[in-house]
């Protein structure tokens, strides 16, 4: 299988994807792990999660193993993230927090938080240097066999909301809005400070949105899950002043749209002139994707791009449903090389 970093004709459908448009076809993401190959086993003894979240050691095992067993067709590049904490706790934790398992990571409040002053990134915190550290064996482990995406954070406001707890952040926002937009503006320079700062240590120039699409420069999958709790009237107050930041800030990016209430807050969305598109993430009782063909619709024709997971059944079907520019399709259920040539062998037919 060729090295996907090279393949020029998957890059040029990348590109053609942000812009809204496509090369004939919508640009697909097919990865799959290889079952002939074994992983390495673990050297070490038995860890606890939270034990091997910062372990060098252990994210070099999990990449040298993941640049042996994945494999990516079509469009899927291969990027790798130095996973720690379900992905949900850098910002927090680099801001003072602390977590801990319940099988995902979850933020511990911290009640008194008001009292703390303003948070800001210190390149030279403990967590940020372990991370570093981390990184730096990622990034040589890799090699010229991928690219090392930078963290994958949680949003400011949502991080907010687990220090405060969702319905004290509520309350919050009627009590002391100001506090709110203060705490929500400093973990959103975090935010920025912290992606740049491990952008510029990675120095690649590549990055993925959220498990989907590559994209060349700074992207990233924003969002705010938050949001579910908010009105429009609520959400242009506090969440889009942060959110046009951080959109303004990557050089491509999609909408993590956590929940189909999210529709919302289209118009909205719409009004941030450098947001590419949406990245569909329905609660799990929302049911195929196939239900939401109007909903696609209406996103596509505001002018978004849009990433959507779905089986090469419900890929044929949107396929024909909404055409194939500015879609990227991340297929499910693709167990070998010969499972992905006739899922994009289908997907072609069906333009």
């Amino acid at each position: 299988m060729m090295n996907r970093l090279y393949d020029r004709e998957a890059v040029e459908r990348l590109r053609a994807f942000w812009a809204g448009s496509s090369l004939g076809r919508p640009a697909l993401g097919i990865t799959f792990t290889d079952p002939q190959v074994s992983p390495d086993p673990w050297p070490g003894e038995i860890l606890e999660e939270k034990e091997r979240d910062l372990l060098p050691d252990w994210h070099a095992w999990s990449a040298r193993n993941a640049v042996r067993q994945q494999r990516r067709c079509a469009e899927a590049m291969p990027g790798f993230h130095v996973a720690w904490g379900s992905f949900l706790v850098t910002l927090a934790v680099l801001a003072g927090g602390d977590y801990e398992y319940h099988d995902s990571a979850w933020i511990l409040p911290i009640p008194d938080l008001y009292t703390h002053p303003l948070p800001s990134f210190d390149p030279g915190h403990p967590t940020a240097l372990e991370l570093t550290a981390c990184y730096r064996r990622v990034i040589a482990e890799v090699g010229n066999q991928g690219f090392v995406t930078p963290p994958l954070m949680m949003d400011g406001l949502s991080t907010l909301a687990l220090f405060r707890g969702t319905e004290q952040l509520c309350l919050d926002m009627l009590d002391c809005p100001e506090v709110v937009h203060q705490w929500s503006a400093a973990l959103t320079s975090m935010y920025i400070d912290i992606y740049e700062y491990y952008y510029q240590l990675i120095r690649d120039g590549r990055s993925l949105c959220f498990f989907g699409p590559m994209a060349e420069g700074r992207s990233e999958g924003v969002q705010c899950d938050f949001a579910v709790s908010l009105s429009p009237e609520m959400y242009a107050e506090f969440v889009y002043p942060d959110l046009r930041r951080v959109t303004d800030y990557f050089d491509h990016s999609l909408y993590h749209l956590d929940g189909t209430c999210q529709l919302r807050f289209l118009d909205q969305l719409r009004a941030m002139p450098k947001l590419n598109g949406i990245q569909w993430n329905p609660e799990t009782t929302a049911g195929s994707p196939l239900l939401w063909v109007d909903a696609f619709r209406e996103i596509r024709q505001r002018g978004f791009s849009l990433m959507i997971w779905a089986t090469c059944e419900e890929a044929v079907a949107l396929t024909r449903a909404l055409g194939p520019d500015g879609l990227f399709l991340q297929l499910t259920g693709i167990r070998s090389e010969a499972e992905a040539e006739i899922a994009i062998t289908a997907i072609s037919a069906a333009c």
